[in-house]
């Protein structure tokens, strides 16, 4: 009689038949059933990415203050990771617009953010700024930034900043903010495109 492992592939002790061609089959009958079971199992983790694309200006900020940064539409959701469209979970302030992300389902979280500060024609490549990941508006997840490092050759700063936390699927979520870095008020700065990537790691 085979003996099996404990995933459950027999093998031939020694008192069973001399049998290799009907213990190699049994062998691979028994991987093949198993592989297939675990990729039965396997299916995407819940994920969603929000994407701004518009122009956001700001002017006069005050160093330390932070700024959010607004999405406008979502690139994906999948294995409804948030509700419907998330648009009516979210705090518009400006039409079309939402700051927050609002994870569905309860467990942790991964979050990736990344927003492009150009340099405008005529102004000073924007070397003082750093973005934020935020928990609920206050909670301080990540925050990554550049002060007086060599930017991209047209001046534009592409940051990226990445953090996790535990979120309850109902009311926790994350935004995105920037905030100088400079000990001066900075006059004027845009920032392009961003986006806010979350990934469920909870299984089940």
């Amino acid at each position: 009689m085979p003996a099996t492992t404990p995933r459950g592939y027999p093998y031939p002790v020694p008192t069973d038949p001399a049998d290799v061609p009907q213990a190699m089959q049994d062998l691979a009958s028994a991987v093949d059933t198993d592989v297939q079971t675990v990729y039965n199992g396997i299916s995407a983790r819940p994920s969603v990415k929000a994407v701004g694309q518009t122009v956001a200006k700001y002017n006069n900020v005050v160093s330390g203050s932070l700024r959010g940064l607004p999405f406008e539409y979502f690139d994906f959701n999948v294995g409804a990771a948030i509700a419907g469209n998330g648009f009516n979970q979210q705090q518009s302030i400006v039409t079309g617009s939402f700051y927050r992300v609002i994870p569905k389902l309860p467990g942790f979280w991964m979050a990736f953010g990344a927003a492009s500060f150009p340099k405008t024609a005529g102004g000073v490549a924007p070397i003082n700024t750093s973005i934020v990941l935020l928990l609920n508006d206050s909670t301080i997840v990540s925050r990554s930034g550049i002060n007086g490092n060599t930017l991209a050759a047209d001046g534009t700063a592409q940051l990226v900043t990445a953090g996790g936390a535990f979120c309850n699927g109902t009311t926790d979520f994350f935004n995105l903010a920037w905030t100088p870095t400079h000990t001066s008020t900075i006059p004027s700065i845009t920032v392009n495109n961003r986006n806010l990537t979350l990934i469920r790691m909870t299984q089940g």
